[in-house]
């Protein structure tokens, strides 16, 4: 009878001693996956190290791109209302409305049609950015590369400021409409250079950052 008691009271305790085995060893299992996810997490984090418009082998992108129009329908609108209210006026009390309302409109779609002529145009890097600021090495040659699917043409064109005085240290060969072009630049200088279309200088135009 003692033997039997014993037995029963034995089983419990040796199954609740390996439950709680396991349970210890999932447990530590998960810590270690966790552990094991934060370092891998931490580490492509700390792999990154991007350098805007620049790739690994030194080659930059800086595409030519048609990023709108200066003048917008609204404004074009806004002009032929206040032009036919300057063809109406008290010395032309012959002609009728509707002929007031025939040259209002023929003059205000010759307007529209001049003003949206005008293209907005920019450098756009490989990421897209618009006229972006170049971070170079001094003397390291870089590879420039330029496509134009513009109407335009474009020219590249670095410079240097000293003085109050602006000269070109490099430039791009002259690319037509549906062309590409590149060539090589190797910045010897530390310091702040500049970078512009020649022909669209005042929208075609950022900065390049030179270090050591």
């Amino acid at each position: 009878m003692i033997y039997r008691i014993g037995i029963f009271i034995a089983v419990p305790l040796i199954l609740s001693s390996v439950f709680s085995l396991l349970t210890i060893e999932v447990v530590a299992s998960q810590i270690a996956e966790s552990n094991s996810i934060i370092h891998s997490v931490t580490m492509v984090e700390n792999t990154s190290n991007a350098t805007g418009a620049v790739s690994s082998n030194n080659t930059i992108i800086l595409n030519a791109a048609e990023v709108g129009e200066a003048e917008t329908a609204e404004e074009g609108e806004a002009e032929t209302s206040e032009e036919g209210e300057d063809v109406t006026t008290d010395e032309d009390e012959a002609e009728t409305a509707e002929e007031g309302e025939a040259e209002t409109a023929e003059e205000g779609e010759e307007l529209t049609v001049e003003e949206n002529e005008v293209e907005t145009y920019r450098w756009v890097d490989s990421n897209g950015a618009e006229n972006p600021n170049l971070n170079l090495i001094s003397d390291t040659e870089y590879t420039i590369k330029i496509d134009n699917p513009t109407d335009e043409e474009h020219e590249l064109i670095i410079d240097s400021e000293s003085d109050g005085k602006t000269s070109v240290i490099a430039q791009s060969p002259e690319i037509e409409p549906g062309k590409n072009a590149e060539f090589k630049f190797k910045p010897n200088q530390v310091g702040e250079l500049g970078y512009h279309c020649e022909y669209h200088p005042d929208q075609m135009n950022g900065t390049i950052n030179v270090s050591q």
